[in-house]
């Protein structure tokens, strides 16, 4: 059966995969879920994910022995983690609005890529659109355009691309994450932000919705993802992909 992917994440998935180069090494930092982390596999001969909830652990286990030999992980804040290489891409989905120095994050991430490495990031995007939701899941900020183009430029990146992904329909799901936010609201508002951080990735569908993985999956995202491609180059999305060379 097809397990269930939230709506926006099959958006951006599929966003940061038509731009991914296939390469020797990546570093995934916040690889929470691992969905994302399974995909990247295939692109890449080794690759190691980074995330400071032990959680993810159990989901690391339970991965396919193909994949899990292929990928090696480490449980800790990035910032003070140091691995024994630098790699030829790096991935950071919905991982730098939750960090106060956004641009120690980014410095880091640059001196960690090979010549020539690639990076993707993403963020969500426009301070307008904060709601509740953004306050329980641990953001401290959402990004401008200019503003992470500006970000990346002065970390050293070349070639620095911003895409809207998603659009119009995550804009539409916005609203129902605020809802959601509200209600939770009353508990997460008494988490300090690194709880909330924390397991704002690790966050798995209950097995009783896993059949609606047979109408929210890649393929039946397929046309919607199409249509969202029209819109990418327009800043009128919640959600930015960025793209950047070192």
């Amino acid at each position: 059966m097809l397990s269930y992917n939230p709506p926006r994440y099959l958006f951006r998935r599929y966003s940061l995969l038509r731009r991914l180069e296939k390469d020797h090494s990546f570093l995934e930092i916040g690889a929470g879920n691992l969905k994302l982390s399974k995909e990247l596999a295939k692109y890449f001969d080794n690759g190691l994910l980074i995330d400071f909830e032990p959680g993810v652990e159990r989901i690391f286990d339970d991965l396919p022995p193909k994949t899990k030999d292929k990928l090696d992980l480490r449980i800790g804040d990035f910032l003070k983690i140091k691995p024994n290489k630098n790699f030829d891409c790096i991935v950071a989905c919905e991982v730098m609005e939750h960090i106060k120095n956004d641009k120690k994050f980014l410095s880091r991430v640059y001196r960690m890529l090979n010549d020539n490495g690639q990076l993707i990031i993403s963020v969500p995007a426009r301070k307008r659109y904060w709601t509740i939701h953004d306050e329980v899941v641990g953001h401290i900020r959402r990004y401008e355009k200019e503003q992470l183009l500006e970000l990346a430029q002065k970390s050293g990146f070349s070639s620095a691309k911003v895409y809207s992904y998603g659009f119009p329909f995550v804009n539409i799901l916005r609203l129902f994450r605020a809802i959601h936010g509200r209600r939770q609201y009353k508990t997460k508002s008494k988490w300090t932000k690194a709880k909330q951080t924390q397991k704002s990735g690790i966050g798995q569908i209950p097995a009783k919705y896993n059949m609606l993985g047979l109408l929210l999956n890649k393929y039946t995202f397929y046309l919607p993802n199409l249509i969202s491609r029209l819109f990418e180059r327009f800043d009128l999305s919640e959600g930015y992909i960025l793209v950047a060379k070192k």
